[in-house]
């Protein structure tokens, strides 16, 4: 009589304010036969909590407010991992990682991974170099997103043997299968009955993002094509009691440099003829928006913010031809005029040269979009799967011995 294999048991510990799709995917994708997954949530207004419950995925919720509360959700986690029996735990960003490997730690567990998707240390101030190092500290294995992300976690101190890279996943069938009903619905609804070439931006108003720039390159389209729109989604800005808001935070002395940012990409936006452009805060249908794109722009002002970018792949498997600066995972994919127009950093006069030649040469477009397409493939979130379920089987495996 064949007696079934045990499954191996992950929790993955997390929290995130706005839906993130690759670890949805994951979710629905792993094998269910291997792996027992649950999720362990520290946000009640978590937007993945909807999607579990879809899917029928164990989950517990909690809540996390504060980071002087730490020692308390760490025993919350410890015990959870105890009463569980979990062999693996995989942690995701900052309040996730800091709970969740010491709890792991403590309950020796065998396998404690975390993703980093943050630049290194030196550029992520946000929280104490001492807790970062605790988390790596307690972690048997670091997964990176790109190479970029990889020389971030050496240049901090982790020991290179703890590091694996393995991309973000996409589901690339949800880009092929984009009904024409929606894009209609999007065009009708942002564009109207607009006929000239669509500029498209995906980036929130921070200076490293380099929308200022492409805002500079778009005024030297529209002296080409004056019919042109720039489409800057993605802002997370709503412009509704912004200038109030703005002042009451001045007057109140409150440090909040993206307001700054927002200043001066809204001083540039002023420079612009009217009805030459629009701003969309936040679209959820990002598959049927990047259809309405001619061309793609993503400038970073340098290689060490955008450690992942997940818009380059979007742009790539939406076969949308892009004009961008080299950051994250473009530096592991992006060759120039092969499969993108790369430019340098802060080059408003390349942005534009680029984004004119992608309008202007049909036959390099179409080069381009194929190429880049079938580059995008490593991204697959089958091969994302794949790669992970091998990590998680084959570091248990070598943990047990």
């Amino acid at each position: 009589m064949m007696i079934a294999q045990q499954k191996i048991k992950v929790t993955c510990i997390f929290t995130h304010p706005i839906r993130w799709v690759p670890f949805e995917l994951v979710a629905k994708y792993i094998d269910k036969n291997k792996f027992d997954i649950d999720y362990i949530i520290l946000n009640q207004g978590d937007p993945m909590i909807a999607c579990l419950k879809y899917l029928n995925i164990r989950h517990t919720v909690t809540s996390f407010p504060d980071y002087s509360n730490t020692p308390e959700m760490v025993k919350f986690l410890y015990e959870h991992l105890i009463k569980n029996k979990t062999d693996i735990v995989h942690t995701h960003w900052f309040a996730g990682s800091l709970t969740g490997m010491q709890a792991a730690y403590y309950a020796q567990v065998p396998v404690r991974i975390f993703t980093r998707e943050h630049p290194s240390i030196k550029y992520y101030s946000r929280h104490a170099a001492s807790k970062h190092r605790l988390i790596w500290e307690c972690a048997t294995n670091v997964i990176a997103v790109t190479n970029k992300s990889k020389e971030g976690m050496i240049e901090d101190g982790i020991p290179e043997n703890k590091i694996t890279i393995i991309p973000t996943g996409f589901d690339v069938s949800e880009y092929e299968n984009v009904e024409i009903s929606r894009i209609d619905q999007l065009r009708a609804k942002y564009l109207a009955n607009h006929q000239g070439p669509v500029i498209g931006v995906a980036a929130r108003y921070v200076r490293w993002k380099g929308v200022e720039y492409v805002i500079e390159a778009y005024k030297k389209v529209l002296e080409t094509y004056p019919n042109a729109i720039l489409v800057l989604s993605g802002t997370g800005i709503d412009r509704t009691n912004l200038e109030e808001k703005i002042s009451k935070a001045r007057k109140e002395d409150i440090v909040a440099p993206q307001y700054d940012d927002i200043i001066s990409i809204t001083e540039k936006l002023s420079q612009l003829p009217n009805h030459s452009y629009i701003e969309i805060p936040f679209e959820a249908d990002l598959f049927a928006l990047f259809k309405l794109f001619d061309v793609f722009v993503h400038a970073p002002t340098d290689s060490i913010q955008e450690t992942f970018g997940q818009v380059y792949v979007d742009a790539m498997l939406s076969k949308i031809p892009s004009v961008i600066t080299l950051a994250g995972s473009a530096l592991d994919h992006a060759v120039h005029q092969e499969n993108a127009w790369v430019v340098d950093y802060k080059n408003s006069d390349q942005i534009a040269q680029g984004i004119l030649t992608l309008l202007s040469d049909i036959r390099l477009r179409e080069n381009m979009i194929n190429n880049a397409f079938l580059r995008a493939q490593k991204y697959d979130i089958k091969n994302h799967i794949q790669q992970l379920e091998e990590f998680y089987i084959c570091e248990l495996q070598n943990r047990r011995k």
